[in-house]
């Protein structure tokens, strides 16, 4: 199996367990995934199967949607609800208008410090690692990106929101500083990731659904093809010896004037899906437009071959 599941992870799930359910139902080698989701949270994990994982650093980087809950009044070592409670502070004077202005106020880029509790690694060691051993370290703000910030709905002290960020964001780390910016702490108590990039959580299926696909032996209709998943990338197609021999690992330089789709004015490389001519995706190439001889020339240069 060849390609990209989306699983719904249940709470109480690491992504490795789910990794390893996975690997054990559809027998498979190789699976890795596309970001990691907190044992408590819940919805999108991206799994990559079989020859998926060459492409998984490609996939890391999208963008997420996440559906939280906080609880104010409360803010916890961990900055979730698994942690200890650290301290306690009056909501009373939190005001409903004072709340929709706290969120709005971490819309756009930001640094974001890291929390003690979490896999960053910091001279070579994670930190969560030492953070159970009681040491707290510095770490090195991280830039991130709020895209929108929204409220859904109050159940005092209770409070639902929806975050679309960048890639690397704590949505825990979010939660704590709104807290803090109402004076009265705060800690995530809910997560669901409902997309990653394109993908949503609603094409995602249960890790029970893709068992019983096995089964039957339909377990290649759950995955979305290679390119499919590669689509943030323009393709393009070339003819059947210039495509053997980058599918052999070869740069290839072709005329411009063969190639189709390609921009003239462009002479920065460009990460492109290529293809045969038959329509069969074949690799991620790196293009660049060059110049020999008074000649516009289109060179390919192999970065993951995928048949």
């Amino acid at each position: 199996m060849n390609g990209i599941l989306l699983i719904d992870k249940p709470a109480g799930m690491t992504s490795h367990d789910v990794v390893a359910a996975v690997r054990k139902l559809g027998r498979i080698k190789k699976v890795g995934h596309a970001g990691t989701l907190d044992p408590f949270a819940t919805g999108l994990l991206m799994l990559c199967l079989g020859k998926a994982t060459k492409i998984s650093q490609y996939l890391v980087g999208h963008d997420k949607t996440y559906v939280g809950v906080m609880k104010l009044g409360e803010t916890t070592d961990t900055q979730d609800r698994t942690g200890e409670v650290i301290a306690r502070q009056p909501t009373a004077a939190v005001s409903p208008e004072a709340l929709t202005h706290a969120l709005k106020q971490f819309e756009g880029p930001q640094s974001q410090l890291p929390p003690m509790f979490s896999a960053k690694k910091v001279g070579g060691r994670r930190l969560y690692d030492l953070a159970r051993t009681g040491k707290t370290v510095e770490r090195e703000p991280q830039a991130v990106t709020i895209y929108a910030l929204d409220l859904l709905d109050v159940d005092w002290p209770f409070v639902r929101f929806r975050v679309a960020c960048s890639k690397g964001t704590y949505i825990r780390t979010l939660a704590h500083d709104i807290g803090q910016v109402l004076g009265c702490g705060a800690h995530l108590t809910a997560l669901q990731r409902t997309a990653i990039g394109p993908f949503a959580l609603s094409d995602a299926m249960s890790l029970d659904q893709f068992a019983r696909a096995v089964e039957q032996g339909e377990e290649e209709q759950c995955l979305i093809p290679l390119d499919t998943a590669l689509a943030c990338f323009p393709a393009i197609s070339l003819p059947d010896q210039a495509a053997t021999r980058l599918a052999h690992g070869t740069r290839v330089l072709l005329p411009a004037q063969v190639v189709e789709q390609v921009q003239q004015g462009e002479e920065t490389a460009q990460m492109m899906r290529v293809y045969r001519a038959s329509g069969t995706f074949i690799a991620l190439a790196s293009m660049t437009i060059v110049h020999q001889n008074e000649e516009t020339l289109c060179q390919f240069q192999p970065i993951k071959v995928l048949i």
